[in-house]
């Protein structure tokens, strides 16, 4: 199977908008991640070595060595989204004509919602982590990069939000009781936190740019 990663934008989006079921918004929520991380490394490049920044240099080597590996994770969780879901329709598809094929097929759906559902949770922490790249990088950057960075901002906090609801759609169909409710309560504490901080950052940016639109309006 040709991995997402390897199409072109293009190729991704005509599929994207097709009648298949997946990649679908577990799929895209890491590629949001993968831009937010991604635009937290491109503002460490343009701080680092620019004399101007000296100050921040080490500060934005830090960032970047944190936020490039996060970039590979988030690429690999495209394709592992997609794959999670595939296997759940694998499943879905095991034969249920008596009664041992019926509890076998039960049992697969269920071990494969589960993963389907702990995939996204793995983009959630993901997006934690970023975060903190982000935070550690806000204010300390080359200025005029300052609306990348808040572009990865939200980037960052539309990956986390689309990450929380392909958690919860698969705990739905989960009769785990105990695995519902764990995860539910991680996943909504990652997910809230993710937001709140990265709606900080964005708020930051915005307040920064302000000045120049209340110049341009009059």
């Amino acid at each position: 199977m040709e991995r997402l990663t390897d199409l072109t934008v293009t190729q991704f989006t005509d599929i994207l908008a097709s009648d298949a079921p997946a990649p679908g918004g577990g799929s895209v929520a890491a590629l949001f991640g993968a831009c937010g991380a991604s635009l937290a490394v491109m503002t460490a490049n343009l701080t680092i070595g620019k004399k101007k920044y000296a100050d921040h240099w080490n500060n934005a080597e830090s960032a970047k060595t944190v936020g490039l590996p996060l970039i590979e994770q988030f690429l690999k969780a495209i394709d592992e989204d997609t794959l999670a879901f595939n296997r759940l329709i694998e499943a879905m598809h095991l034969p249920k004509d008596t009664d041992e094929q019926k509890a076998a097929r039960r049992a697969a759906m269920e071990e494969a919602t589960k993963e389907a559902a702990n995939m996204p949770f793995h983009t959630l922490t993901l997006c934690e982590r970023t975060v903190s790249v982000l935070e550690q990088l806000s204010g300390r950057i080359n200025p005029n990069c300052a609306s990348d960075f808040g572009v990865g901002a939200a980037a960052i906090q539309t990956a986390a939000r689309g990450a929380w609801l392909n958690v919860i759609i698969n705990l739905q169909s989960i009769s785990d009781e105990a695995f519902v409710q764990d995860l539910f309560d991680r996943a909504k504490a990652i997910c809230d936190d993710v937001i709140a901080r990265a709606e900080i950052l964005f708020r930051k940016i915005d307040a920064e740019c302000r000045p120049v639109c209340n110049q341009i309006e009059g």
